[in-house]
C-alpha cells in the first residue's frame, strides 16, 4: 500500500517541557495537551515534487496563531530536531523537502500551537513518508498545432536528495491522458533519472479542426486513489498554436 491519508498516532513518551518553549518563542505561560490524547491529523503530500506536510487540530475550537514544527527519526540517536523554517509561523503546513532525507525513515513530528503568550497544544504523532505520502498531479500546460499537442510537464530543476529519480522511476508512472469526444487514450512517458525542468511529450497524428483535452497525473504501482489534474482542452486548426479553455 502506497498511500494514506493521514499518519499513524503513537504515544508520546513525554511533553515538551514549559521552560524549552519559553525559551524558544518568550512565552510566559504554558498549557499542554495530555500525553494520551491524539490531538492533531497530519497529512503529507507531494505537490510539484515538493513534500508539504499540512495539519488539522482535531478539536476545531482551539485556534492557534502560530505554529512550530520539530521531530525525531526513530531509527537514528540523535535528538529532537526543530525545523527552522517552520518556527513560529502563521501557517498550518511546512515544506519538508530539503528537511527530510528519506521517504523509508518513520519522523515522529510535534507541532505546538501557540496563541499569544499561551501553548494551547502539543501534539505528536509519527509519519512514515513511503505509506503516507498522497501525489499530486504535476504542473503543465499544452500548445496545439494543426495535427498535434506538446504536453509540457513540469519536473523541478534538481531532484531532491529523498526523491532521486531512479526510485520515483520505480514506484511511479507518468500519465498523460488524451481524451476527444468519448474516445480516451493513455500514454506512459519514460521517465529517468536525467528528466529535470520542462519535459515535452508530443502527442502526434490527430485530427484537425477538432477539440482535444489533456490531463496529467502520477500513477502509482500501488495505487488506492489517483488525483488526476484539471483538464486542458485546445482546438487544433491550420496556423494557430494554441487555445486554453
Amino acid at each position: 500500500m502506497l498511500l494514506s491519508q493521514n499518519a499513524l498516532a503513537i504515544r508520546p513518551l513525554n511533553l515538551y517541557p514549559v521552560v524549552y518553549i519559553s525559551l524558544l518563542f518568550g512565552i510566559l505561560h504554558a498549557v499542554s495537551v495530555s500525553p494520551d490524547e491524539s490531538c492533531i491529523s497530519f497529512n503529507l503530500t507531494l505537490r510539484n515534487f515538493r513534500l508539504i506536510l499540512s495539519w488539522e487540530l482535531k478539536n476545531r475550537s482551539i485556534v492557534p496563531t502560530h505554529y512550530a514544527l520539530s521531530y525525531t527519526i526513530m531509527s537514528r540517536p540523535a535528538g529532537e530536531m526543530i525545523v527552522e523554517d517552520c518556527i513560529n509561523i502563521t501557517r498550518s503546513f511546512c515544506d519538508l523537502t530539503d528537511e527530510w532525507d528519506s521517504m523509508t525513515e518513520t519522523y515522529v513530528t510535534t507541532v505546538v500551537g501557540i496563541r499569544g503568550n499561551t501553548t494551547l497544544v502539543s501534539c505528536w504523532d509519527r509519519v512514515f513518508p513511503a505509506l503516507d505520502t498522497s501525489l499530486e498531479p504535476p504542473e503543465f500546460e499544452i500548445v496545439g498545432f494543426t495535427n498535434h499537442i506538446n504536453v509540457i510537464v513540469e519536473f523541478p530543476p534538481v531532484i531532491p536528495k529523498m526523491l532521486v529519480m531512479k526510485n520515483l522511476q520505480t514506484q511511479l508512472s507518468l500519465i498523460i491522458e488524451e481524451k476527444s469526444g468519448s474516445i480516451v487514450k493513455l500514454h506512459r512517458p519514460k521517465i529517468d533519472g536525467n528528466t529535470t525542468g520542462n519535459f515535452t511529450y508530443v502527442i502526434d497524428k490527430l485530427i484537425p479542426n477538432t477539440e482535444y483535452c489533456v490531463s496529467v497525473y502520477l500513477e502509482p504501482k500501488e495505487a488506492e486513489k489517483i488525483r488526476r489534474s484539471p483538464l486542458k482542452c485546445t482546438l487544433l486548426q491550420p496556423g494557430q498554436e494554441s487555445e486554453f479553455s
